[in-house]
């Protein structure tokens, strides 16, 4: 007998839920990286994240699955969809935070002074990471009104992202003037604080997802 496609839903839904467990996990790993300048927990955030793309192969084949065998009402099909466009957000969430406590070990490695911009990279951290934690709690909310507060939450963290990466800017660009011969590698710290702002960005996109369905 096929498994009720209400108890496949419910799967989906705790498949996405434990991986955005190790999303987060990882994310909160990374902030305390940049909070303690620590090599190691920046290597834990990588280390979770291993399975990411396997973990979200496995829960759009279900997906899929499902749909092929079910056929859902049009509600039903406007939350697959969401499901299946959150994981490939979750993946992208996943993927800046690996990379962006990559590039952090080879920063802290550098002859590079993080001194200057320490405090306002803890701060982008710290907004990405709450921004990330408020949109994968709306997997288990279906209350509308609940998940539009969060949304605005969200594009709080999203909008204080964006400022605090424009002052990280601002400060890198000044300290370029300092010591131009370092010139490249300041840009790269700039390119791996995008990594955070993005992942704000995509945060909403989950919120909206949710809405959506």
């Amino acid at each position: 007998m096929l498994q009720k496609y209400e108890e496949r839903l419910i799967d989906i839904k705790k498949m996405l839920q434990e991986l955005g467990t190790e999303v987060t996990m990882a994310s909160e790993r990374a902030l305390g990286g940049i909070e303690n300048l620590d090599v190691s927990r920046f290597e834990s955030a990588r280390a979770i994240l291993k399975n990411t793309e396997t973990i979200a192969n496995a829960i759009d084949n279900e997906i899929v699955v499902t749909l092929a065998l079910f056929g859902p009402e049009a509600r039903d099909l406007r939350k697959m969809v969401a499901y299946l466009k959150i994981t490939n957000e979750l993946v992208k969430i996943a993927e800046n935070v690996r990379s962006f406590s990559k590039r952090m070990c080879g920063h802290l490695q550098s002859d590079i002074s993080f001194n200057s911009l320490h405090e306002y990279s803890v701060h982008l951290c710290k907004s990405a990471t709450k921004a990330v934690t408020l949109a994968i709690g709306t997997i288990d909310i279906v209350e509308k009104e609940t998940l539009e507060d969060i949304y605005r939450k969200v594009k709080v963290e999203e909008s204080k992202s964006d400022d605090l990466y424009s002052i990280l800017e601002k400060n890198i660009l000044t300290d370029i003037a300092k010591v131009i011969d370092q010139s490249a590698d300041y840009i790269q710290i700039l390119s791996t604080m995008r990594k955070l702002e993005r992942m704000a960005y995509r945060s909403v996109n989950i919120v909206q997802l949710m809405i959506f369905a």
